[in-house]
């Protein structure tokens, strides 16, 4: 199997970790997710700081690999790998920092809300459409979402489905900063490269303080009624309809003209 997550080492021990399946605009499956939680396991300690990025630039993340889901129950299952990958971006000691250009989509927009910084080019096109398909998201995502950018924007980006560009994600408060794609990967090194030289003790719990008030956001009983929820939408027989319809559409657009 091609490893689809590399990870390299620069100087000031920034580690960067680059999702990489250009073919498939680095989507995601239970594979990559696994490798991006065990390196920031392994290695978060060590590092100064991490970059995530996709490789090329064509996606940061197209989201969640379609062709792994069959429009039932059983695709809740992915939850789980997105969710572990999620708790190790909040529970690794260093700054994450999101590189983002292209396309990012789905469940990619909440790997990269888990970063602490999302530094982004500016051909960026961001969106959360998974209510097409049938799909309740993780309530962890939902409160993610409305503590960075509010009630009133998370609802907009979630029921009317809008892909947003580089400009305005920025300015409804999902990303850090935008610069010109040529200036990407050099803006993005420097705050890396800045927060690795800093104190580790006042980088690392600064983060923990923030990821505290953000654990506060979710009561238990919540996060239970919102998995009953999820439960229902996914087990439906429009959602197996719906995945359908788009693995037909996707099919069709990926098929080469005949001349």
């Amino acid at each position: 199997m091609p490893e689809t997550l590399r990870s390299e080492w620069g100087a000031h021990d920034v580690l960067t970790l680059t999702i990489d399946r250009p073919d498939r605009r680095n989507a995601l499956d239970p594979d990559l997710l696994s490798a991006l939680a065990e390196a920031l396991r392994s290695s978060g300690e060590r590092a100064g700081a991490v970059i995530l990025r996709g490789a090329g630039t064509e996606a940061f993340s197209s989201g969640y690999d379609l062709s792994r889901l069959t429009g039932t129950i059983d695709d809740l299952d992915a939850d789980r790998h997105i969710g572990d990958a999620v708790a190790a971006l909040r529970a690794c000691p260093a700054p994450v920092l999101a590189r983002l250009q292209g396309h990012c989509h789905g469940a990619a927009v909440e790997i990269a809300l888990n970063c602490d910084l999302r530094i982004a080019a500016d051909d960026l096109r961001l969106s959360v459409p998974a209510v097409s398909l049938g799909v309740v998201y993780r309530f962890q995502f939902v409160a993610r979402l409305v503590q960075i950018c509010g009630l009133a924007r998370a609802t907009d980006l979630l029921l009317a489905m809008p892909e947003l560009d580089a400009e305005t994600a920025q300015r409804w408060g999902l990303l850090t900063e935008v610069v010109p794609a040529a200036l990407l990967d050099d803006r993005v090194q420097a705050i890396a490269e800045m927060l690795a030289a800093a104190p580790r003790p006042a980088i690392q719990g600064t983060k923990a303080s923030l990821n505290l008030l953000e654990r506060r956001a979710i009561a238990g009983e919540d996060l239970l009624q919102a998995q009953q929820l999820r439960t229902s939408a996914a087990a439906s027989p429009e959602r197996r309809e719906a995945v359908t319809r788009r693995k037909q559409s996707m099919s069709r657009r990926s098929r080469p003209e005949k001349k």
